[in-house]
């Protein structure tokens, strides 16, 4: 039988909760009590829907990859078929954002991040979550006439990470944020200039 809409909309409240202790502490501080006590329900109503606390901490990582690859498919989707430069800035407002106005979402996913080294379900979920990404953004720097549309966006992606790595202590300030942005265009500058030798043009050469 599927769930029902209530069952489902307590199942929802579980991860929430499962995500608020994730944020403020850490993967290390979940447990099946923690989150019951979190999501204010009893414990035999969290180990109905999870059989154990690394299902609900793999649900919980779902539920935010899936949080975070709408927010960056609608940062590319709302830049449509504008130019390389106008791409750059929408990654830069994405990656400032995220610092800023998603901040908690943003450390908690970085938690997620680190727990999968030793935690195989994460792992699976870590992979599919940046073959996501990765597809998404190599959808774009095609449409851009990359030639090698895969490793481009690792590039883009790796760049963002460190960008976001390198301003998660504290959120950025004006200055923080000119150089992220400052980054970001300059690495779309290289990359356009690759991309039209790839083609054959060579800027400066008659």
């Amino acid at each position: 039988m599927p769930p029902s809409r209530k069952g489902a909309r307590r199942k929802t409240e579980i991860i929430d909760a499962a995500l608020r202790i994730i944020t403020r502490g850490g993967i290390e501080g979940v447990s099946m009590r923690a989150v019951a006590a979190e999501a204010s329900v009893p414990l035999g109503t969290v180990t109905y829907y999870f059989g154990d606390k690394e299902e609900l901490i793999e649900a919980a990582f779902l539920r935010h990859a899936q949080w975070e690859t709408a927010r960056i498919v609608t940062t590319i989707a709302r830049l449509g078929a504008r130019t390389k430069a106008d791409f750059a800035r929408g990654l830069a407002d994405f990656v400032v954002e995220g610092l800023t106005q998603y901040r908690e979402q943003l450390i908690t996913e970085y938690q997620f991040v680190g727990a999968s080294v030793r935690r195989e379900n994460l792992q699976r979920a870590s992979a599919a979550w940046l073959q996501s990404l990765l597809a998404h953004l190599e959808a774009r720097v095609t449409a851009f006439s990359s030639l090698s549309p895969k490793t481009d966006a690792r590039l883009i992606l790796a760049v963002i990470a460190g960008l976001e790595i390198d301003n998660l202590g504290v959120p950025p300030g004006p200055a923080e944020e000119r150089a992220i942005r400052a980054i970001i265009e300059r690495l779309f500058q290289g990359l356009g200039e690759l991309w039209l030798q790839e083609h054959g043009y060579h800027p400066g050469r008659s």
